[in-house]
């Protein structure tokens, strides 16, 4: 009985390793924020903005926030490609967390966003690609969530009891359409879409090119502006 025992363990070790180095393996090519994303962030006085960094978030705080923003990153993106877009939030009065998912992929522990939702403050959760699919998950469980922007995302979760905006980019070749307008079904009635002409998938994030991805009209920059914009009117109206 021992030695089934003995075996049992060593064959639930070996798998977990297995698993974990084909993660580790798979992820290993994630995408990196580029070094033009810090240096726009460098011409920002963020004195104004408490910084807290560790191994599970990038979070950026006020004093007296407006709302609590839970930022969730695509897959295989390095969270620090986010942190033009948080900081911009978060310089116009919004607490802003970047979540560091397992691997680069929150899929993996959807759940995991929960522990930066806030008490006191109403929250937003903002996901790009898978991570706005995995933003529907973690809607659904915990109905503190008072708006979802989803972007060059969709949900796979009815999030119809939440207020929505789907940000989508003209030359986004990464996105599924045909997924967007089934998930139109998750929706309620008073989602609001958005298209950022001339943009595309990857410049939701600041991490250059993306395989498979359409070509950009516009910058990086121009199109984070643009993001950022839509979600403060969008936030700032509910």
């Amino acid at each position: 009985m021992k030695k089934v025992i003995k075996y049992i363990l060593i064959l639930t070790l070996t798998l977990f390793l297995v698993v974990v180095l084909g993660l580790f393996i798979y992820t290993s090519n994630s995408y990196d924020a580029q070094k033009s994303m810090n240096e726009e962030i460098e011409l920002y006085d963020l004195s104004l903005l408490t910084v807290k960094e560790d191994f599970d978030q990038i979070s950026y705080y006020v004093d007296d926030p407006i709302k609590n923003i839970v930022f969730i990153p695509g897959g295989k993106v390095n969270p620090e490609s986010y942190r033009y877009l948080a900081v911009k939030l978060a310089l116009s009065g919004y607490d802003v967390t970047i979540v560091k998912p397992l691997f680069n992929l929150a899929i993996l522990t959807p759940n995991y966003s929960k522990r930066f939702l806030s008490n006191e403050k109403e929250n937003v959760v903002i996901g790009h690609s898978l991570g706005g699919t995995v933003a529907s998950l973690v809607a659904t469980n915990h109905k503190n969530i008072n708006e979802i922007v989803f972007l060059a995302s969709y949900p796979i979760r009815d999030v119809s009891s939440q207020q929505v905006l789907m940000i989508t980019a003209e030359f986004d070749l990464v996105l599924d359409k045909t997924k967007v307008e089934e998930s139109k079904n998750y929706l309620g009635q008073s989602v609001q879409f958005y298209e950022i002409v001339g943009g595309n998938h990857a410049q939701f994030g600041w991490y250059g090119n993306q395989k498979k991805d359409g070509d950009a009209s516009i910058s990086t920059k121009t199109q984070q502006d643009l993001v950022v914009k839509a979600i403060l009117d969008f936030i700032g109206n509910q």
